[in-house]
């Protein structure tokens, strides 16, 4: 619900949250696999990185865990950040 909100919010085509080394935690709108993958691929500036403009990554630390977030159409916000911490360290 949360993600799904924060995709409207954004006006984004999908939003994946990701662990580092590619493990998709969550995902909204068509194929979060595959943005989820795009996203670890830009947000590490691989050479076989997608060549596309409009995926914005972010990553940060949530409870001793480092997640990447990727959002199709290149925005993301710190309300979006905020409350993907705050899920991702509720006991």
């Amino acid at each position: 619900m949360f993600l799904e909100s924060q995709s409207r919010e954004l006006r984004s085509r999908g939003l994946a949250v990701t662990t580092r080394d590619g493990k998709l935690l969550a995902g909204v709108g068509p194929s979060p696999e595959r943005l989820a993958r795009a996203g670890i691929e830009i947000h590490e500036a691989r050479e076989d990185a997608a060549t596309t403009k409009d995926v914005a990554t972010w990553w940060l630390r949530a409870g001793g865990t480092e997640v990447v977030l990727a959002s199709r159409g290149g925005r993301l916000s710190h309300d979006l950040g905020t409350g993907v911490k705050r899920i991702l360290t509720r006991g």
